[in-house]
């Protein structure tokens, strides 16, 4: 007789080093029954700068972008989060306004949780509090790690070193290479290595140039290989 197949639900995989990744499975589950679930629509801003609400955004489906607006107007894209990522943490926390941007890239269902509600949880779990500063310091870690970088490597480079981190991260292999999945212009990934709009462009020529990013359609990069990519980039 052949054995039945099992009907129990199988366990969500989280993308690596997001929160939901950290917690073991009973402390997951805890969290995601925690706050309120929402939906937005593409190119939605879900927290805006300098606001002064304090309630977190823990991300179940979909992207959003982080991004930041200097006094002139400029607009720098800092990170990429997803599913499983939590975002608006740090006004929660210290109660300050807010110090950038989450925009939607597509469509979003993520759980609203009041800074009340969060602090409640973190009370209750330690253990979730320690994933979340964890969380934090890599955060940090990465944003110290692009400042070295702007120092220490050519424009096209410091891009190359951006993409190699989110394809690795986020991205998926397809025929012909690897492709991040996101809709990101060449102004913004250029903009998460430091370099304004007018760098983005000869950047991304020097990679084509070089042959190890091709332009893609629907606002997507085509990395044809990966291990080039690293190359070039001095990984």
């Amino acid at each position: 007789m052949l054995p039945m197949p099992s009907t129990a639900p199988q366990e969500q995989v989280w993308p690596s080093n997001s929160l939901l990744s950290r917690l073991r499975e009973n402390t997951r589950q805890e969290l995601l029954a925690v706050g309120t679930v929402v939906r937005y629509a593409a190119d939605r801003e879900v927290i805006e700068q300098d606001a002064k609400d304090t309630h977190v955004l823990l991300l179940l489906e979909g992207v959003v972008k982080v991004q930041t607006t200097d006094e002139t107007g400029d607009t720098a894209l800092l990170a990429i989060r997803v599913a499983g990522d939590l975002v608006g943490e740090m006004a929660a926390l210290d109660q300050k306004p807010r110090s950038a941007t989450v925009v939607t890239c597509g469509d979003v269902v993520a759980k609203l949780i009041t800074s009340v509600e969060l602090m409640s949880f973190l009370h209750r779990r330690n253990d979730v509090f320690v994933e979340l500063i964890g969380m934090i310091n890599d955060r940090l870690r990465t944003a110290n790690q692009r400042r070295r970088d702007f120092l220490s490597h050519p424009a096209a480079e410091r891009v190359a070193r951006v993409l190699v981190e989110l394809i690795e991260t986020y991205g998926r292999e397809e025929v012909h290479g690897w492709t991040l999945g996101i809709p990101l212009t060449k102004v913004e990934l250029a903009s998460i290595a430091g370099m304004k709009p007018r760098t983005a462009e000869k950047a991304f020529s020097d990679l084509r140039k070089a042959g190890v990013v091709v332009s893609h359609l629907r606002r997507d990069v085509l990395i044809p290989d990966l291990d080039e990519l690293r190359t070039f980039a001095g990984i």
